[in-house]
């Protein structure tokens, strides 16, 4: 199996080096030989604090934009809501700080047999190289029993080291305190994203707070001046940093100590062996990791990966390694107790981070937790379900607010404190992304789906009091419309069309919005049939489901976006938002509703091959979800499109993204959700859950004729196995902690199988 990504020279740049984590904790490494760089984050620092982040008016400028949509006046109405109905920018998601060590040698000999590693199955990175006849390790991990970064130096001669950093981008401090290096600092209340072009920050005591500490052990000698740590003469060193923050929870003043439990934990921890956090860690880690295998029988190599990503044929390990590293980057962002993955995961090296590095809730943190389910990882998805209770208590004060309706609602970005609010704070053009009340209905979604997976219906009956919130929301704020029940006026997120030449958003409703409703409404009476509800509510969302579907075909054979057929602004546009139906939702299959599925093919089609890296990870499972193995092979295959860290000149950064040497995906810039969407999209090319059944390879490319894949989750919490051979199933196995009786469909059949609580069922 791949699991190995390798590198002969170090990192220059943030998108070279080598992410580790533990959920909380994050580190990048650059495995310089001279002066060693590692940024490190954590996922509670963030600027913002809890509290009111509604605009006064926003209800009244409301009601005066549907009205000027009623009346045609497109243009107006959007000036309107710019003006008087969006809001402040949310928190950004912040850098802890860089540990930097200087390595003084005892020769000036050349570095060679220089060889970096990151092991995606033991989550560690090594380096190793030598100068002259001395040799020289390093071994890098980020521990989740511990909640810890060990660094641990090893040299065949005695070394000497500097230690230094900077915290908060510089706002922070750093300084020695005894043995150790300590990190401190507080985080702007107040900071404005990178693309108002405004580096505006405030300062009030009221951000939240970190401290830091980073201890050596050692066979050296430890001396420090107040600002940097030094040991000499070591041959053998093991570093250990911890990290606290002040953060309590999204609703609670971040007053928290830091100080004192930092100190108090550096301290214990240590005290315990490297050797046996390591240990401890490669079992944890582990443990997650091989839950899945696949082989998809590409030829071994051993080219480094930037080299293997820059080549114009890519290989089919690669794409087993893009798949692996996906898993892996699941298992270091989220695990129970850290926060949701933002836009970045929990990798970050800036205080101005693109897009803020937040929940950007148009499909960016939803796709991040897409592959979590189907690679057997629930326990990694408890992060996002935190974030989704956070956004219904918050909601239910802007739903309120904001459009006078029962339930609860969210808008397009959120961040630690499940703000729920609309931003754009009146930048020309903010309608485009800011008016979209769609993310709480969206959210739903991943509600039901761990249900789905899991079949733990003591969750369901706990998730079901905000699904019928969600629900609520909408029967409340929709409005009928040529007789239809609509969401009204709506946009498409951030995309646009022409009416005599200029630029519109807002249209009486769009096909996302009425397919993120029906997906409400279905789940929410799916989950009452389960859990053996039958109320008020549920009778009036089954007499208005039939209303709110309206799909329709246009001109060209494709699939409507908007309530009728506009002049298209970018045909090649990023998002596929009206694609919904298709996936994440499943609404729309190719056996259910075949000439839906084929205006979904020419809607793709239409929209190209390109894409931003994210888009062309969705596009991988939209091919999948239509059968098209080859098609969603060429996606795979465009995604890995070698990206420069320096992005040339006059790139397309809208429309050609890619993948970086470090295997994080190109927007560009780095965002994550193009990692997690790939990932989802090859799992999606093996099997799929569907129209009731498990199906088999139901989107296999020829390239992928022949392999494995064992531990794939299917819903039902049916654990999969497959092996196949030109192109067709030779064995599946099936086990479920449930009795059940599931539908396989396999070669193209339809087999009816029963299966018993943890028994092994085989066909073969």
């Amino acid at each position: 199996m791949e699991n190995y990504l390798i590198y002969r020279r170090s990192a220059d740049y943030f998108e070279e080096a080598m992410p580790l984590g533990n959920g909380s904790l994050g580190a990048m490494v650059y495995g310089k030989t001279d002066v060693e760089r590692i940024t490190i984050n954590h996922d509670t620092l963030w600027s913002g604090k809890p509290g009111d982040n509604h605009i006064e008016g926003s209800y009244e400028s409301n009601e005066r934009a549907k009205k000027l949509v009623l009346e045609g006046k497109i243009k107006e109405a959007q000036e309107e809501l710019e003006k008087n109905f969006t809001g402040y920018w949310l928190a950004s998601y912040l850098l802890l700080g860089n540990l930097y060590f200087e390595t003084i040698y005892p020769c000036g000999c050349q570095v060679s047999d220089y060889k970096r590693v990151l092991d995606l199955e033991k989550s560690m990175h090594t380096v190793t190289y030598k100068k002259g006849s001395a040799e020289y390790k390093r071994e890098y991990l980020v521990s989740h029993p511990d909640n810890c970064i060990m660094i641990r130096l090893t040299s065949t001669v005695p070394v000497s080291y500097r230690f230094f950093g900077d915290a908060l981008g510089q706002e922070g401090k750093v300084s020695t305190e005894g043995d150790m290096l300590r990190f401190y600092g507080e985080c702007p209340s107040i900071i404005k994203p990178s693309y108002t072009g405004e580096k505006e920050q405030l300062y009030d005591g009221t951000g939240i707070k970190v401290n830091a500490m980073l201890k050596p052990v050692t066979d050296g000698e430890i001396t420090a001046n107040g600002k940097e740590l030094f040991v000499k003469n070591a041959k053998e060193l093991t570093l250990y940093f911890v990290a606290e923050t002040s953060f309590v929870s999204f609703d609670k003043a971040p007053n928290k100590e830091t100080y004192k439990p930092c100190l108090e934990r550096i301290s214990q921890l240590s005290k315990k062996p490297y050797e046996e956090i390591k240990k401890e860690h490669i079992e944890d880690v582990s443990a997650l990791y091989n839950r899945v295998k696949i082989d998809l029988c590409g030829e071994k190599t051993d080219k480094d990966t930037d080299e293997r990503l820059k080549e114009e044929n890519k290989d089919t390990g690669l794409c087993e390694l893009l798949f692996n590293f996906g898993r892996y980057i699941i298992i270091a962002s989220s695990r129970n107790g850290s926060r949701s993955t933002n836009l970045q995961g929990i990798w970050n090296d800036s205080m101005y981070p693109a897009w803020s590095s937040n929940y950007t809730l148009n499909i960016n943190a939803e796709m991040n937790y897409w592959p979590v389910l189907m690679c057997n990882l629930p326990d990694c998805y408890q992060p996002i379900l935190d974030l989704i209770e956070g956004i219904y208590k918050n909601g239910k004060e802007t739903a309120k607010r904001l459009y006078n309706a029962e339930g609860f609602v969210s808008h397009h970005n959120s961040d630690l404190w499940a703000h729920t609010t609309p931003v754009g704070s009146k930048v020309k053009n903010s309608t485009q992304y800011a008016y979209w009340n769609m993310s709480s209905g969206w959210l739903m979604h991943h509600l039901y789906e761990y249900y789905e997976y899991t079949g733990d219906k003591e969750f369901l009956s706990k998730a079901y009091e905000i699904m019928a919130e969600s629900a609520r929301f909408y029967l409340s704020y929709m409005t009928e419309y040529n007789g239809k029940l609509v969401v009204f006026p709506s946009t498409s997120p951030e995309n646009s069309y022409l009416i005599n030449n200029e630029l519109c958003y807002l249209a009486p409703y769009t096909t996302m919005s009425q397919a993120i409703v029906e997906e409400v409404f279905i789940n929410l009476l799916a989950s009452a049939k389960v859990l053996g509800i039958s109320d008020e509510l549920t009778k009036e969302v089954e007499a208005k489901l039939p209303l709110v579907r309206t799909y329709e075909i246009g001109s060209h054979g494709e699939l409507l976006e908007y309530d009728k057929e506009y002049e298209e602004f970018d045909i090649e546009h990023r998002h596929v938002s009206h694609l919904y139906g298709l996936y994440p939702a499943g609404q729309i299959t190719t056996e259910s509703e075949p000439e839906l599925a084929a205006a979904c093919r020419r809607t793709l089609e239409r929209r190209g091959d390109e894409g931003t890296g994210w888009s062309m990870g969705w596009k991988v499972n939209l091919w999948a979800k239509l059968k098209n193995g080859e098609k969603a092979m060429k996606l795979v295959k465009n995604q890995l499109k070698f990206m420069p860290a320096v992005i040339p000149e006059g790139h397309d950064v809208w429309h050609g993204g890619g993948t970086y040497a470090n295997m994080f995906d190109a927007h560009p810039p780095f965002q994550i959700d193009g990692n997690f969407g790939v990932c989802a999209g090859i799992a999606q090319m093996l099997l799929q859950c569907e129209d009731g059944k498990i199906k088999i390879l139901p989107a296999l490319p020829s390239e992928m004729s022949k392999g494995s894949a064992s531990g794939l989750l299917a819903k039902g919490n049916v654990t999969v196995d497959i092996e196949w051979e030109n192109s067709r199933a030779t064995k599946v196995k099936l086990v479920t902690p449930i009795s059940q009786t599931a539908i396989i469909n396999i070669n193209g059949s339809d087999i009816s199988v029963s299966l018993n609580p943890n028994e092994e069922f085989v066909l073969a």
